[in-house]
């Protein structure tokens, strides 16, 4: 999931985000020097970033895990606090979910760092951020997909869409390539010969068989153009978050594995003990069932088991 850096800038700032905003009081009592200068010792390991003493050695984590997010996901932070109720404690981890509105700040925090992981994007994603950056990221392997459907106001089928329709797809390129993958395998356009499917651009159709028009929306906008368009074409948990109903997701297949969502850390960190930590509670085999399975109202539907292809 997620758009490039150059358009995925999104201004929401999530309630949960806590950057040095919190504010404490210390109550010092007037009593002996020597308790005084343990309480501004433990104040300053805790402000400063020392350690805690559940960290582990030669660790730059302790056993609480924070975990970036993108913001508006509330399917991600479903998925975040299921880890943390039902497997991170059999780890002995708590994990603490940090929705991040922006997507340079996210994976710069993470490559730094300042969190342990992300879970907001997939391969392709990822290797356009690493591309304009330089940032040091590295993916730990997939942990869910992202259920990506074309929704419609207008038609309820696909097959409705006259020629000369509008469709509006999201503007960054892997997520653009994905939906003209999805209408490549609902029979709708063909690509060049040679196209990857993963990497296809609107110049990239030999053959637009439906006859769309296709029009380019920022990332989370989908809900808000529908009624302008005639579909659009983006992540399934955009529209529930807007209210959108069911009954206006109009074609839904299956996504493919190559835009599943991944575990990223910076790649400094790959050889941290808490960091194999982290992939036990990530990989663990309870994860992938319960996403198959789970009636969660914030996962169903939006985030489903790495398939198999």
């Amino acid at each position: 999931m997620s758009s490039s850096t150059d358009t995925t800038a999104r201004n929401a700032q999530p309630d949960d985000i806590r950057l040095g905003s919190s504010r404490r009081r210390w109550l010092i009592p007037a009593i002996t020097g020597a308790i005084v200068v343990a309480v501004v010792a433990v104040v300053a390991v805790r402000f400063l970033g020392g350690s805690d003493e559940k960290a582990v050695a030669g660790s730059a984590f302790s056993n609480d895990f924070s975990i970036a997010y993108e913001a508006d996901s509330g399917s991600e932070r479903a998925f975040l606090e299921y880890l943390d109720q039902e497997i991170a404690p059999d780890y002995g981890i708590s994990i603490e979910p940090v929705g991040i509105g922006d997507g340079n700040q996210l994976d710069q925090a993470t490559a730094d760092g300042k969190y342990i992981a992300n879970i907001y994007q997939h391969k392709h994603w990822l290797s356009q951020v690493v591309d304009k950056t330089g940032w040091d990221l590295k993916a730990l392997g997939p942990v869910f997909q992202w259920s990506y459907s074309v929704y419609s106001q207008k038609y309820d089928d696909l097959d409705q869409i006259p020629s000369g329709g509008t469709i509006a797809l999201l503007n960054d390129p892997a997520n653009t390539a994905q939906a003209l993958w999805l209408l490549e395998r609902a029979g709708k356009l063909t690509f060049k010969d040679g196209v990857d499917p993963w990497e296809a651009t609107v110049d990239d159709i030999d053959q637009n068989t439906g006859g769309y028009k296709f029009t380019f929306i920022d990332y989370g906008a989908g809900p808000r153009v529908l009624p302008e368009v005639d579909a659009v074409i983006a992540y399934n948990m955009q529209f529930i978050s807007a209210g959108v109903p069911d009954s206006e997701k109009i074609y839904a297949p299956p996504a493919p594995l190559e835009f599943a969502g991944q575990l990223v850390v910076g790649g400094e960190y790959l050889d941290d003990p808490q960091v194999a930590k982290l992939q036990k509670i990530f990989f663990d085999p309870r994860v992938q069932k319960y996403l198959a399975t789970t009636d969660n109202p914030d996962l169903k539907n939006q985030l489903s088991p790495v398939s198999d292809s």
